[in-house]
């Protein structure tokens, strides 16, 4: 995995050459280009910000500030001109001059997640004219992004996108394009049910802030691999509502001697699925995750007169291994005497 600062030793290798032979207005060898690529290829997209930042100054390490950078831009645009196969790798370089070049020259679909997250970047690049290359950019490649390259990329970047400020609506559109296309919309609902190996109930919140996986969530709440999306799935159907942090807030704890804490800021979307809440708390109440069955007991709090027999449920509730989950049943045992 990549630090902060650090690119594989091989790769800066590869791009300060390059840097060197873009400078002197020379077509790099191929060879060196395709190995530049490949590298960049084999990057994971969640180091997307930190790798491409690292990549850009190993790009320009012999630029600034000692020669002309108007002179050094248009020795590597005439480059790239002639050798349309370099935009893959400038899309990263410092100068955005030089990355809106690549991506009006770009025709090669992102092969990998990491390059797609830093074509995707461009979208909410810094400088405007850079942003509108990329939406063209994104008209043209999007639609062919391999479903799992797609899928990947998006569960790496845990849907940050959506906190982007710069760009405009129709950069916004373009992720969107992306992620709605339904081999990708399959592709991804799959990753949310099967995979075991990474914290997907968080991801999926910031997924859930559009209607994308609305109709996937009684099959997730029934049956994803990993119980944080179950309870996550189980929540926004037994609420009707997605929730997502946006943000911290300070709460006072006690503002007469200035003590406050922390706390998080919510965002709210209304999830509007027909499904039998009994059935799903039911299911859950037996579910093999401890966080399931809590989920499902504090939405029973709620709606314990729909249960008539909710006295039968509770001694084996009681005897929970999970401490919260006793705590609950306990709550509902109080709350059903007369």
């Amino acid at each position: 995995m990549l630090t902060d600062y650090d690119l594989p030793p091989a790769l800066e290798a590869d791009l300060v050459a390059l840097d060197q032979c873009l400078l002197a207005g020379i077509a790099p060898p191929p060879a060196l280009v395709a190995a530049c690529v490949a590298r960049l290829d084999g990057l994971p997209a969640a180091q997307v910000v930190t790798a491409s930042v690292r990549a850009g100054q190993a790009l320009c390490c012999f630029c600034y500030p000692v020669t002309d950078p108007r002179k050094d831009r248009r020795r590597i645009c005439g480059v790239l001109a002639t050798m349309p196969m370099l935009a893959q790798v400038l899309i990263v370089h410092r100068d955005g001059h030089v990355r809106e070049a690549a991506l009006n020259a770009l025709a090669t679909v992102p092969r990998s997640p990491f390059m797609l997250a830093a074509l995707a970047m461009r979208l909410n690049d810094w400088a405007a004219p850079v942003r509108e290359a990329a939406t063209r950019c994104a008209g043209r490649l999007f639609l062919q992004v391999a479903p799992d390259v797609a899928v990947t990329m998006g569960l790496a970047l845990r849907g940050s996108w959506q906190d982007w400020t710069r760009w405009a609506p129709a950069q916004a559109a373009c992720m969107d394009l992306l992620c709605a296309r339904p081999a990708v919309r399959v592709e991804l609902v799959a990753r949310f049910a099967t995979v075991c190996d990474a914290p997907l109930g968080v991801t999926l919140r910031y997924f859930l802030r559009t209607p994308l996986l609305d109709a996937a969530l009684p099959m997730l709440a029934a049956m994803a691999r990993q119980a944080s999306v179950r309870a996550t799935a189980l929540q926004v159907l037994l609420w009707g509502q997605a929730r997502w942090k946006t943000g911290t807030r300070q709460e006072w704890v006690d503002k007469s001697l200035g003590l406050a804490r922390s706390a998080p800021e919510l965002a709210r979307r209304n999830v509007t699925l027909s499904v039998d809440r009994k059935v799903l708390i039911a299911t859950a109440l037996h579910d093999r995750a401890a966080m399931v069955r809590r989920t499902a007991l504090r939405a029973l709090a709620q709606c314990r007169r729909d249960f008539p027999d909710l006295a039968t449920m509770l001694p084996a509730l009681e005897a929970d291994p999970s401490p919260t989950v006793r705590r609950w049943a306990g709550y509902l045992q109080q709350q059903a005497r007369p």
